[in-house]
């Protein structure tokens, strides 16, 4: 396991001087983080959220190495990068009250915590963070966590989370954490994935087989979702497929469209969604039953209603 590291470098007041980062910050030139930590605004401004959030958590720690990460914030030092930076970085501390004070909330916890040293930075354990977050977040956003950190930590397996989850002596979030924990597995490879796969199911979809591999025309593919019994292959579209850090984006593209008119050929529908699609939960599902797929059970549609945005890719 690696630390993702800041994607911006600090400007800091010990090394700068105070009258100089201050200066730069009612220029509006810097932006503040944290006390004495600072980073140039037009940097910070063109980063996506989820590196903002990398960059305050780092900027936490700035302040006080000494800190022991924890809950999303821990996940995303570890390179699940889920959480919006308007969350605040998760601390946890062995003594005093829980509270929130200048973007820090802190935790105090009853049951002792598995604690990790990385490069120096003491951070919960994949498997704490995943229970932790399973116990305080919405489903489909504790199961993309829950399925990004058993990915990252390969002595973790599902049963161990859920072990975990029942032997904390604390019981609050237990019940809540369940859903999540027993439906993880590590097996989607992205954050859209693992919400899609908690849509499918409270649409009343039959759960797919995942990363399906299939060999036509001389091609080996994989398909994100394969529902066997109706040979209808998903594909959910996150941005990634297409970035230009893969190489030439309209190579990329060019490819796919092949890709997909050659499982299309060969297997009864296939279905594509994006992030739009899944949060407006109509259009996913008018993909799924143009591509021929039927509900086996009626929706949940409470967890439905709570679905709310969340994600990277």
């Amino acid at each position: 396991m690696q630390i993702v590291p800041s994607p911006l470098p600090f400007i800091l007041s010990r090394d700068e001087g105070v009258s100089h980062t201050e200066r730069g910050w009612r220029s509006g030139a810097l932006k503040r983080l944290a006390r004495g930590v600072y980073v140039e605004t037009a940097r910070w401004d063109a980063l996506p959220p989820w590196e903002k959030q990398l960059v305050r958590v780092h900027a936490a720690l700035a302040t006080d190495p000494r800190r022991v990460i924890c809950g999303e914030s821990s996940a995303t030092l570890l390179g699940v990068l889920i959480a919006y930076p308007s969350r605040p970085v998760h601390v946890l501390v062995s003594e005093g009250t829980a509270r929130e004070y200048r973007g820090i909330r802190t935790h105090v916890s009853v049951d002792t915590r598995e604690i990790i040293v990385i490069d120096g930075i003491r951070l919960t354990s994949p498997a704490v963070t995943a229970v932790d977050i399973a116990r305080s977040r919405p489903p489909a956003e504790a199961l993309a966590y829950a399925d990004a950190l058993l990915r990252i930590d390969v002595a973790a397996c599902p049963a161990s989370l859920l072990a975990l989850n029942e032997s904390l002596g604390s019981g609050r979030g237990r019940r809540q954490a369940r859903w999540a924990l027993e439906r993880a597995t590590g097996t989607p490879e992205s954050v859209l994935e693992s919400a899609s796969l908690a849509v499918i199911e409270w649409l009343g979809y039959e759960r797919p087989i995942l990363q399906q591999e299939f060999f036509f025309e001389g091609h080996l593919d994989r398909a994100d979702f394969y529902w066997p019994n109706a040979d209808i292959i998903g594909e959910s579209d996150g941005d990634v497929k297409y970035s230009s850090d893969l190489g030439d984006p309209t190579r990329a593209i060019v490819d796919e469209k092949r890709r997909e008119n050659r499982l299309r050929r060969n297997t009864a529908g296939l279905a594509r969604w994006g992030w739009t699609e899944l949060y407006e939960i109509e259009p996913a599902d008018a993909a799924l039953r143009a591509a021929g797929l039927r509900p086996v059970r009626p929706r949940d549609t409470m967890r439905l209603t709570g679905l709310r945005p969340f994600g990277r890719d």
